[in-house]
């Protein structure tokens, strides 16, 4: 049998014994403290943290979980997860939830959850399974609220959206390029301007678009933009990829970081039609200038004209057609006729002059002018005219006078003979068509010959008055016409390389009535029993017309004011022997023209018959006397045979 423990060894049992129990309440303490720590840890941490069974039923939810979604703990007894889940996660979340179950670790992944209070929680989170003996006891889930940052993503995307609407969208002209010169970013206005699409876009610089002209320019402009972080203001001019020469202005401002350049911006906008109207602007300004001057020297030589022409058709009157004396009048009237024609070229350029409009046919005109310019030349004309053209309203003399102009021109630039190819269609323009004609209907004619060209220096001039690149011209011809169509309501232009011809292309408005039937007046030698009333201020023109009306049987009184005609007209309407009509011209210095003459001789005769005749041809009461209460109208100079033929169509009974 053992002997009994001694003392001492009883008590150093006991002391160990003591010492394992301090020890186990110590681990106790630390594990108690340990999990308080966690406990708080989770309670308050700022994501939403649940544990739920296998089934769904919630174990925990910490407090950041139930004031995000509201549900207080009584609530939760009765909750699965998917009931808080949105409807349409749930299929997502029941094949996440099986996953879990069978062990399988899941990435993080977005859901939706239901508050209390209907709203929704879009979360971002993880979940852990533990499992017992090999079976899941609880899933552990831990989630963020991405509402404000999926929000703030959104606003985001919808910005970078918007200004990706605004760059791509933009009229002007906006690139982005490389430090190096090369294409980084192009706005759709960028490839619509120039022509090439986003693969060629990738290897294009900005020195190959370019004009060679403007290269050495541009490679010091460029050198300068990189090197400085400031606005710079840019004009130059780019090539298409169709060869067209675009004109562009903007500005081009470097980003750098670290004090290197990064890219630089460049907004610009096509100024190319901007220019062209600014030098359509400045052709009618010069036009208009020697209109101011050509208007008032038109207006007297027309009267000297007058007395010239007036006084030899009376002279051939006297003298026997077989007398040489006769023969040498109608040359001398002939030439004071081609005098008349340049007075009419000069009053083209008239300021306020408007041409005598009648509804016509364009394929008429074009073929009698060129046909007669081109007589006797070794040039022949190719007409490519549509059948169904439509009418215009024109002065057919001013029509004619652009066609011959422009025929001359071909044969000059073709001596040794070439084809002159003229065409015409029908064409309806909108605002984005040609700026500077209204949306409408058109006829568009093109003048196309085979000479040696117009050198670019030139061909910005030509329509400018007196320029002209032959010795003997006098740089009219293609003034007046610019200032004949202009007067139209329509556009002429000019394009050219040296060597490959010129192309001369018109626009003219289309009329909206039919061509009326021409009807023929029959002319006769006198006009039995008129009489007139002249109103002119020319003494010259008085003493002529005196004599013509004479000649033709007509009694005739004159006036050179328009208070004295009044006067005149008043005495004979009162008298019961009424002027047939009276002949009036518009302008007298210092006195009462036709215009308001004829207003105050309608208020004692609203019968009054009136022809308007003045030395100015183009003036805008000549293009519309009817609407000014005229019943003809008659451009000074005339012979007395076209004064019978205009008195017997106005004045006698029909």
């Amino acid at each position: 049998m053992a002997n009994p423990p001694s003392y001492e060894e009883l008590r150093k049992q006991n002391q160990i014994l003591v010492k394992e129990a301090a020890h186990q309440a110590l681990t106790r303490k630390a594990l108690e403290n340990d999990i308080e720590q966690y406990r708080a840890l989770v309670e308050n941490a700022p994501d939403l943290i649940h544990s739920v069974t296998p089934d769904g039923s919630f174990l925990y939810t910490n407090q950041a979980w139930k004031n995000a979604l509201g549900y207080t703990a009584e609530e939760l007894k009765t909750l699965k997860l998917m009931d808080i889940v949105e409807e349409g996660c749930r299929d997502k979340c029941h094949c996440i939830f099986e996953n879990l179950l069978s062990g399988e670790n899941i990435a993080r992944n977005e859901t939706v959850f239901v508050a209390k209070d209907g709203h929704k929680v879009l979360v971002e989170g993880q979940c852990t399974t533990s499992f017992l003996d090999g079976k899941a006891t609880r899933m552990t889930g831990f989630f963020r609220d991405i509402g404000e940052r999926s929000h703030n993503e959104q606003a985001l995307r919808e910005s970078e959206s918007r200004y990706r609407d605004l760059f791509e969208n933009a009229h002007d002209i906006i690139q982005i390029l490389q430090p190096d010169g090369k294409l980084l970013y192009v706005n759709n206005s960028w490839r619509q301007t120039f022509g090439y699409d986003e693969e060629e876009i990738k290897d294009l610089s900005i020195f190959d678009i370019i004009s060679p002209d403007c290269q050495d320019h541009c490679e010091d402009t460029f050198g300068k933009i990189i090197s400085e972080e400031k606005t710079h203001y840019i004009t130059t001019i780019f090539t298409a990829k169709n060869g067209r020469q675009v004109l562009i202005e903007g500005n081009a401002i470097c980003k750098f970081e670290g004090g290197k350049p990064l890219y630089t911006q460049c907004i610009f906008r096509d100024v190319t039609e901007k220019k062209r109207m600014e030098e359509e602007l400045i052709k009618a300004q010069k036009l208009e200038s020697v209109g101011v001057f050509a208007g008032g020297i038109a207006h007297d030589f027309n009267n000297l004209l007058q007395a010239i022409i007036g006084n030899i058709s009376l002279a051939k009157m006297y003298i026997d057609p077989q007398n040489k004396a006769y023969e040498r009048l109608e040359k001398t009237e002939k030439a004071s006729v081609l005098a008349q024609n340049l007075t009419q070229q000069l009053l083209t350029f008239s300021k306020g002059g408007e041409p005598i409009k009648s509804v016509t046919a364009l394929s008429e005109i074009v073929t009698e002018a060129t046909t007669f310019s081109l007589r006797g030349s070794k040039v022949k004309c190719h007409y490519q005219l549509a059948d169904n053209l439509w009418p215009v309203e024109a002065d057919k003399g001013q029509l004619s006078q652009v066609t011959q102009n422009l025929a001359i021109n071909a044969s000059q630039a073709m001596p040794e003979g070439g084809i002159l190819t003229i065409r015409a269609t029908n064409i309806t323009l909108d605002a984005s068509t040609i700026a500077t004609l209204p949306d409408g209907n058109y006829i568009k004619i093109t003048f196309q010959d085979q000479g040696s060209g117009i050198s670019k220096e030139n061909i910005t001039k030509i329509f400018d008055p007196y320029f002209s690149s032959k010795k003997a011209g006098s740089g009219l011809g293609l003034a007046i016409s610019y200032s004949i169509i202009n007067n139209h309501g329509g556009l002429i232009t000019a394009d050219s390389q040296p060597g490959q011809g010129a192309l001369f292309t018109i626009y003219l408005p289309a009329a909206q009535g039919i061509i009326p039937a021409q009807k023929k007046v029959a002319s006769q030698s006198t006009l039995e029993k008129g009489r007139i009333l002249v109103l002119d201020d020319d003494e010259i023109v008085l003493d002529v017309l005196h004599e013509m009306l004479t000649v033709l049987g007509c009694e005739n009184d004159a006036a050179k004011e328009g208070n004295q005609a009044i006067a005149l007209y008043k005495k004979a309407f009162q008298a019961g022997k009424p002027y047939s009509g009276v002949i009036m011209d518009l302008t007298i210095p210092g006195g009462m023209g036709g215009k308001e003459t004829l207003a105050l001789l309608q208020q004692i005769n609203p019968e009054v018959r009136a022809i308007v005749s003045s030395g100015y041809a183009n003036d805008p009461i000549m293009a519309n006397f009817r609407a000014h209460g005229f019943c003809g109208v008659f451009p000074k100079p005339y012979t007395i045979e076209d004064l019978s033929q205009a008195l017997t169509a106005i004045f006698s009974p029909t």
